[in-house]
């Protein structure tokens, strides 16, 4: 553990081009610090960047972490995403170069660990996951409960999951170079798709983005609109995107989409990250899983169905029979034009 005392001391001893950071990094509501990013820019001293729910890096300037002269930087070119109680994962973001770690070309969404490297262009960066200081876990003891009582509350949510299909087939007809590239392009591409319509990303899980939209009592229909309308978008995305050097490879993907009752907050004392759990999280997964069975690109759970009327073109499914589901719950498919 990184005592306050020393936090300014370097990670590694890295030089790395003179960048523009253009702005410090986010510290947490109550002051904590779990994670931080040891950069060195030539001809200054050493200096944490700590990092918050997600951190942007590339050439852009709205990017947190702006690498204005750096050429072999994309404009936006990788983040940091906090997703879970200190879990940071890495994701290239379909960079031109690629994105190194550990001297390995990053593929997909990966977990950080204590003392990992990255590189970015020619910037190097120390990962270093840090806990409280001494005073700081006193404080923690004697809020831990107050925290845990409050961080929850109970929501109605419409949460959507989006996979790609047949990604195994993929990863062998592409190079390692090629599928970062196209894996980190998609994500972009489809959280691109999803904020817009006012969802908000909660995770990436391999090959897979989890989304959902808060649903307002005295107008739900909005939230379920849009989410029915993300996954159609997506669709028509995935259409246009091309396999590289595979031209009769058909990109695909799965979505299923679910609206119920969710445990909402923020995960962990430090209160730096907000995601969702529940059953109705677990029954979107196993929809998307189910358009692989019944051949049809989106499928949504009833409550969804009755909230949305004939607002869109469904299809009944029947009873659906789901991985790990001791029932059979009412399912809905729509094609997408």
């Amino acid at each position: 553990m990184m005592s306050n005392a020393n936090r300014n001391q370097p990670f590694c001893q890295f030089a790395v081009p003179r960048g523009a950071f253009d702005k410090a990094g986010p510290n947490g509501d109550n002051g904590f610090v779990p994670a931080l990013l040891h950069l060195e820019i030539s001809g200054r001293e050493p200096s944490p960047y700590d990092l918050g729910n997600t951190t942007s890096i590339g050439r852009a300037p709205g990017n947190q972490i702006c690498l204005a002269d750096d050429t072999a930087v994309s404009r936006q070119h990788a983040m940091i995403r906090l997703q879970g109680e200190q879990e940071y994962y890495l994701i290239d973001l379909g960079s031109a170069n690629g994105t190194i770690l550990n001297d390995k070309l990053l593929i997909g969404p990966t977990l950080l660990k204590k003392g990992d490297v990255i590189k970015i262009g020619e910037t190097i960066m120390g990962f270093e996951l840090i806990g409280p200081s001494p005073e700081e876990q006193q404080q923690l003891n004697r809020s831990l409960m107050e925290k845990t009582r409050v961080a929850w509350h109970m929501a109605t949510m419409v949460i959507l999951v989006c996979d790609i299909r047949n990604f195994t087939r993929i990863g062998e007809l592409l190079p390692p170079d090629q599928l970062a590239k196209f894996l980190g392009s998609w994500f972009r591409k489809s959280s691109e798709i999803i904020m817009g319509l006012g969802g908000v990303v909660d995770k990436f899980i391999g090959d897979a983005v989890m989304a959902y939209w808060s649903v307002d009592s005295k107008n739900p229909t909005v939230a379920q609109e849009n989410a029915v309308n993300a996954a159609i978008r997506i669709h028509q995305e995935a259409r246009l995107t091309q396999v590289p050097d595979n031209e009769n490879f058909e990109f695909r993907v799965g979505v299923g989409i679910n609206q119920g009752l969710v445990s909402s907050g923020s995960v962990g004392v430090s209160q730096r990250d907000s995601t969702i759990t529940g059953d109705s999280v677990t029954l979107a997964f196993r929809l998307e899983s189910a358009c692989k069975i019944k051949k049809i690109p989106v499928i949504v759970g009833a409550d969804l169905y009755q909230g949305l009327g004939g607002r869109f073109k469904f299809i009944p499914l029947g009873q659906v029979k789901l991985k790990g589901k001791t029932t059979s719950p009412e399912a809905y498919g729509l094609t997408v034009d």
